[in-house]
């Protein structure tokens, strides 16, 4: 699972994982992230009526983190316009994986094993300190869909200057459904 992890994430399993973001100041943070980024969209969910479907991965998209006079914003990407994006100081969120029959209809309906890291196996592959966590950012927003208004948020682990990953979350607002989707950025 270790192996499949590191892979997943970009990490070759024979080199070492590159320095962690979980001691870096939010200063340091910020600068090391503005740039452009490689945005891939994994296995999903969609939960509509009471029941749970799973989705086949999802378009890639690339995005770029800007400054701003506040923080950071990102653009592009799977939402067209410019959304903030703050880390999360206060509270802390978690990443669990979608029920095993979930996961089995996915790999039957579209053929892709889903590849899906709990934020417990983050922290271990990260390998912060004791008592350290790995940052985290959150962006939101509205924007315009071919069917209808998604409001949506993006959580996602800043792993190091050159990965995140986490979840992108929509409420299709027409449909009265909400799409889940594992997310990994990369330059």
């Amino acid at each position: 699972m270790l192996r499949n992890c590191l892979l997943t994430l970009g990490f070759a399993a024979h080199s070492a994982v590159p320095v962690a973001a979980c001691g870096l100041s939010t200063e340091e943070l910020k600068l090391s992230l503005i740039g452009d980024w490689q945005v891939t969209n994994g296995f999903g969910t969609l939960a509509m009526s009471g029941r749970v479907m799973p989705l086949p991965s999802g378009n890639s998209a690339s995005a770029s983190v800007i400054p701003t006079e506040t923080g950071l914003a990102v653009t592009g990407g799977a939402a067209p316009g410019t959304y903030d994006a703050h880390f999360v100081e206060d509270a802390r969120f978690v990443l669990d994986a979608p029920s095993r029959t979930i996961l089995e209809q996915g790999e039957a309906w579209f053929g892709e094993k889903a590849e899906i890291i709990t934020d417990e196996e983050l922290n271990l592959l990260a390998r912060c300190a004791e008592g350290q966590m790995l940052p985290q950012l959150h962006i939101a927003g509205r924007f315009q869909d071919p069917e209808g208004t998604v409001d949506f948020n993006v959580y996602l682990f800043v792993l190091s200057e050159t990965s995140m990953y986490g979840i992108m979350s929509g409420d299709l607002l027409s449909i009265g459904g909400t799409a889940k989707r594992v997310t990994h950025w990369t330059r």
